[in-house]
């Protein structure tokens, strides 16, 4: 979570609240979105000098705004530089279907079809932000990125880049979820024979 946090601190300065709004709404798949999880990952990067944040009062309340330091924009780089083991994510979930046989043929094809109600409903959150993705916000962006040309400096020219590899992410995100209906699917038919 700490890398998805500096990545997400690197095109935007964030309050907590924000960070876990971002979070959820494009995120899920990749982390959870508790509050308590974000401080935690906060406070790392804080105690490890990636982040700052400065304070500011809102309708009278206290607020801190998070952004990231030159020595996060650096583990940021780092990271992003090395290659990724998608085939290593662990997912605790898959027990389930490793040890799917305990189970009774009706109780399998249960469990399958509540699966497969959650990845369609996966996919069809994923299919929403798609279709609210535009070249409006890459030009809202952009406006707000130039406010702070220091803080933001070589992001704006790198904006169709990044709105790229966003669309390229979620729509990975898209084909995996259609990938795994269709498994599963075929999987509650062959339960039966099983």
């Amino acid at each position: 979570m700490d890398k998805l946090i500096l990545g997400i601190l690197m095109l935007k300065k964030l309050t907590v609240y924000e960070l876990r709004a971002v979070i959820k709404m494009n995120f899920q798949a990749m982390c959870s979105d508790s509050l308590g999880s974000i401080q935690s990952a906060i406070k790392r990067l804080l105690d490890a000098d990636m982040v700052t944040f400065s304070e500011y009062v809102e309708k009278s309340v206290n607020k801190k705004q998070y952004s990231i330091t030159d020595k996060g924009r650096k583990e940021l780089a780092q990271w992003l530089q090395t290659p990724a083991n998608i085939s290593g994510s662990k997912n605790m979930e898959l027990g389930k279907l490793l040890f799917m046989g305990m189970l009774t043929t009706q109780q399998r094809a249960s469990l399958i079809e509540g699966i497969v109600k959650q990845l369609e409903k996966d996919l069809d959150e994923l299919l929403i932000i798609q279709s609210t993705i535009s070249g409006k916000s890459k030009e809202q962006m952009i406006e707000y990125w130039n406010i702070d040309l220091d803080y933001f400096s070589g992001i704006a020219e790198k904006a169709n880049s990044i709105g790229a590899f966003e669309e390229l992410t979620l729509q990975y995100g898209i084909d995996l979820a259609k990938f795994n209906i269709e498994w599963f699917r075929k999987l509650k038919e062959r339960n039966e024979h099983v």
